[in-house]
């Protein structure tokens, strides 16, 4: 595109020049015979000018334009010539390639795949339309595009696709995309039995089918050979929206113990969404999961659900409600209890444009109510249309409005997504360490017990599983406040309570997903028709049993560092402080104190991840925040005490305002606390300056969630008593006491609470040290 650009570029500005050296010649000649003088300057780029000749020398613009006009002519043609025999010559040798990737199909979903694949696999692609406009764009890329039928005779030559590594097909046709998927493992079959391996992500739009043919023995021959398995745009959006924005985080926020999800619009995506949380949120605390419903056809729609999934309720309570959310009458009406009780929304419906109408709706509707201002999740499907009014680069100032954006086809068609190396590494760890504890133990014909074989050899439900218990491992680590470093090796272990604690979290994700999947308890474990004995609760297992979980945990630091994914702990850091009025801020004194404090909790805790916990008033809030993560390369993780709306009245001046959006910007995380005391109206800042108590008591509620979940506690704070309501002296009172005020107290148990240390007071200018 961009040598077509300077070739049209090239032509016109010489057919300017030589225009402006027709008229230089003769003004009269050039209006009386407009189009006589286009003809002759056109004529220049043959070569042909005999009208340049003449008795005088021709002004320089004819000069330059008679010599570069042929030269562009023929520079143009050999670069379309040079560009066939390119692309030729590269799709030429795409056959003696090795360990490529191959797309199948050139459409949408494949163009916003290509993008993100294209630096680190070699990519090929194969498109039946020679007109398809992603071609060129694909190509730009770097990306071998072939036109071809990929089933007809002798494409899969062309691509060589016995040696590729990975083979996605997005043809658009579940159909096609299937026939695909079982012949392109015949040919490895037929060029290279037992030599290679073969990833097969096939896309099917229609899960049912997927779900039926993950059980079908004959569609999943040969796993050695190939690995067939299935994705949709739905799927990885339900992945996506779990793992960007965890429900247990927010839950523990609000002070939760049960995670309710509240589903706007019951279609594919909220039904795989359903399902992905009923496989996923088992947590600390074992409590059951809890959906609710809105759907015009509900009582449809949940017949329809559970006659595809019998043993739903089962693993989570789940309400349809009959009712079409959509106007703010609608979610008036809705009862207070279900409101407060919500941990999350989340808003599936068929266009972009509904659902932002009816986030905008709902999220003013939820701040008119006490305690509802839980976040919300948008499924928006283009990124470049509605989602860019929710959605704000990573780095970039942010206005934490509560909405929360998920789906989008550029952001789930994504490398990570589809093909997820690492989590096939990683599940693929997983069962190898499961084979070498349950090999020992259990003496089976692989016919009768699948899932004890090689990765290579076992069917895909079993390789499903190991992936999903794969994705969860974040879920386990949130409970007990540790994380993954890629990077480097802490040298981390288990204490027995975690260990235990873990083990029960992942008997219990085990188990909903066999409920799920219609396994039950018995006598004899019989595959063929779901039995198992170990499928009883925690509690039920015999204590061998337990024991053999409970050593599998404490294996994962070894067995997961040799894949790269290093456990590490986090270390979170609170921060409370004076506003500008009470803080020297530019004072090298405060600075000083402030790097030398974080100087001294890093080098204590160098093997842990840490997090500063800042609500980013105006004030010690930010110096402290912007020091830790300038200085320190610390991460931030915001509180807000009240929802944007309200908070920013806080700031008295439009540049506090756009430096807390830029320091939101780069948080890892914010969430607002519950709007736990009042309603939009009742928390708002009052016109005559007067204090707001239930305001303040926002500010508390902030300072006491910071108090409760750091592990150590910076205050810039010139050691006066106490003065009112969410001031610094409260805090840090609460702090010395080791609890907060009942009110105020956050009573989640989805999260371990951290051991709290003494709190670090830096005094808030050099004149304030006498006190201290």
């Amino acid at each position: 595109m961009r040598q077509n650009f300077v070739i049209i570029s090239a032509i016109a500005f010489l057919f300017l020049l030589g225009m402006w050296g027709q008229y230089r010649i003769d003004p009269n000649n050039l209006d009386a015979n407009l189009f006589q003088s286009i003809y002759q300057v056109m004529v220049l780029f043959l070569g042909s000018g005999e009208w340049t000749f003449l008795d005088a020398p021709p002004p320089w613009q004819v000069e330059i334009a008679r010599i570069a006009a042929p030269i562009v002519t023929v520079l143009s043609v050999i670069f379309v010539f040079a560009k066939d025999v390119r692309v030729e010559i590269i799709n030429y040798f795409v056959r003696y390639g090795k360990d490529h990737l191959i797309i199948a199909g050139l459409g949408d979903k494949s163009w916003q795949f290509i993008q993100s694949c294209h630096k680190d696999y070699k990519v090929v692609v194969v498109e039946v339309n020679s007109k398809n406009l992603f071609i060129d764009r694909a190509r730009s890329l770097g990306v071998s595009v072939i036109i071809s039928d990929i089933l007809a005779s002798g494409a899969f030559a062309r691509i060589n696709l016995a040696d590729a590594r990975h083979l996605v097909t997005l043809t658009g046709n579940d159909g096609v995309n299937l026939e695909l998927a079982l012949k392109a493992r015949d040919q490895v079959r037929k060029t290279h039995p037992g030599k290679h391996h073969l990833r097969i992500h096939l896309h099917v739009d229609d899960t049912r089918i997927s779900m039926r043919l993950e059980n079908y023995p004959k569609f999943f021959s040969d796993y050695s050979l190939a690995e067939i398995s299935f994705f949709s745009v739905y799927d990885l959006s339900a992945r996506e929206l779990f793992r960007e924005y965890p429900p247990d985080i927010f839950a523990e926020v609000f002070g939760q113990k049960t995670i309710h999800i509240a589903i706007y619009h019951f279609g594919r995506m909220a039904e795989h969404i359903l399902v992905e949380m009923t496989r996923m949120c088992q947590f600390a605390n074992a409590a059951r999961l809890r959906i609710t419903v809105f759907d015009k056809d509900a009582s449809d729609k949940e017949a329809q659900l559970h006659n595809e999934y019998p043993t739903l309720r089962e693993v989570c309570d789940i309400e349809f409600i009959d009712r079409e959310v959509k106007t703010p009458q609608v979610v008036h009406d809705l009862p207070q209890e279900l409101l407060e009780s919500v941990t999350q929304h989340v808003i599936c419906c068929p266009t972009d444009e509904e659902s932002l109408d009816l986030s905008l709706i709902l999220r003013s509707v939820l701040l008119q109510r006490e305690a509802c201002n839980t976040p919300i999740m948008v499924r928006m499907q283009e990124s470049s249309g509605l989602a860019q009014l929710l959605e704000s680069n990573i780095g970039s100032p942010e206005v934490p409005d509560g909405l929360y954006p998920f789906g989008m086809l550029d952001q789930v068609l994504n490398v990570d997504y589809v093909i997820n190396d690492r989590q096939d590494r990683t599940a693929r760890a997983l069962h190898q360490d499961y084979l070498a504890r349950r090999g020992r133990e259990v003496s089976a014909d692989p016919r009768l017990y699948s899932a004890l074989q090689e990765w290579e050899e076992v069917p895909e439900p079993a390789r499903k599983s190991s992936r999903l218990e794969a994705d969860h491992l974040q879920v386990k680590l949130r409970a007990i406040r540790c994380t993954f470093d890629m990077e480097r090796d802490h040298g981390f272990e288990f204490t027995a309570l975690e260990a235990e604690m873990l083990a029960k979290m992942e008997h219990d994700r085990w188990m909903s997903n066999k409920v799920l999947d219609q396994w039950r308890a018995g006598p004899e474990r019989i595959e063929g028709a779901r039995i198992n004995p170990l499928a009883v609760e925690w509690e039920d297992l015999p204590l061998p049993e337990r024991q053999t979980e409970i050593t599998g945990i404490k294996s994962l630091p070894a067995l997961l560092g040799k894949e790269g994914s290093h456990i590490q702990r986090e270390l979170v850091i609170g921060v409370t402080g004076h506003r500008l009025h009470k803080l020297d801020a530019d004072s090298p004194y405060v600075i000083s104190s402030i790097k030398s404090t974080l100087a001294d909790i890093q080098a204590t805790h160098e093997n842990h991840k840490l997090i500063i916990l800042s609500p980013l008033a105006e004030g010690a809030d930010r110096l402290v925040a912007r020091i830790a993560m300038d200085e320190f390369g610390m991460f931030l993780r915001v509180p807000l005490p009240l929802p944007y709306e309200l908070y920013q009245t806080d700031f008295k001046s439009n540049a506090s305002l756009e430096e807390f959006k830029e320091l939101v910007g780069k948080a890892e995380r914010y969430f607002e606390l519950p709007m736990k005391f009042g309603t939009q109206e009742q928390l708002a800042s009052r016109m005559d300056g007067t204090p707001n108590e239930l305001r303040n008591k926002q500010y508390a509620l902030a300072g006491a969630y910071i108090v409760e979940r750091s592990d150590e506690m910076i205050a810039v704070y010139d050691q006066l008593p106490a003065a009112g309501t969410g001031g610094t002296g409260q805090i840090v009172n609460w702090r010395r006491e080791h609890a907060v005020d009942a009110e105020f107290s956050n009573e989640s148990d989805l999260i371990l609470r951290p051991d709290m240390k003494a709190v670090r007071i830096i005094a808030p200018s050099a004149d304030a040290t006498a006190g201290l």
